[in-house]
């Protein structure tokens, strides 16, 4: 009797300690890099590329060079005010801003006000849950890395000018730092795949300099100023 409720007494104490440092173990993984979080996280990232624009010589399939030539230029939903999701959100090199709360990243566009969650070593959606303009965003580290992998993104357009999107495209994004110069930068590499588009994966890289002391601003979209 007494070894049974000895027993009783170290069990739960043990689990207890190991629920503690699998916890622990947790939030040492989601911010396995606080230096790199903090630098993400300071100010408002401002893109390198005067105006905000750039071109880009996308991979088209047929079936996707025929939806991008047939596509209306008034139709885009940008004209009404709708936030256009991922990637386009990301193509506008709008001034973005980080934050790190919990187990997740906050990454918050200027342009449509586009707000997107990354849950750190979230687990992947069914196949077939809902797809959204923004998608579903797991990340993780990756050294000092933050790597982003985002599916379930709803059919639009990747640009402003019609290049099409279809629901089994993901992305891959990879944010790390720059120290080729005096002021670091922050560089990102997109990787869009997209069989139904796309003849192979697109690759672009950018490059963004912190402006510590901005923060962002409402969008303030009007439908008349277009």
């Amino acid at each position: 009797t007494t070894r049974r409720s000895g027993s009783r007494q170290i069990i739960p104490s043990r689990r207890l300690m190991l629920l503690t440092v699998s916890f622990m173990l947790f939030q040492q993984a989601v911010f396995a890099n606080p230096e790199v979080a903090r630098k993400m996280a300071a100010g408002v990232w401002r893109s390198l590329v005067i105006g905000g624009t750039n071109t880009y010589d996308f991979p088209l399939t047929p079936g996707g060079q025929e939806r991008y030539e047939s596509f209306l230029l008034d139709q885009d939903p940008a004209l009404r005010c709708e936030p256009p999701g991922m990637p386009r959100a990301f193509y506008y090199l709008s001034l973005m801003d980080f934050s790190f709360q919990d187990d997740t990243v906050r990454i918050r566009y200027e342009t449509m006000d586009v707000v997107r969650t990354v849950h750190m070593y979230g687990m992947p959606l069914a196949p077939d849950a809902t797809h959204t303009p923004d998608g579903y965003s797991v990340g993780r580290w990756d050294g000092d890395a933050l790597v982003v992998d985002t599916t379930h993104l709803a059919a639009g357009e990747t640009t402003r000018d019609g290049i099409p999107k279809s629901d089994a495209m993901t992305l891959t994004e990879t944010f790390f730092f720059e120290d080729s110069r005096e002021d670091t930068l922050l560089s990102v590499t997109t990787t869009i795949t997209d069989p139904e588009n796309f003849a192979e994966p697109f690759t672009s890289v950018h490059q963004f300099e912190n402006e510590p002391d901005w923060e962002l601003l409402p969008f303030d979209c009007h439908q008349t100023e277009y």
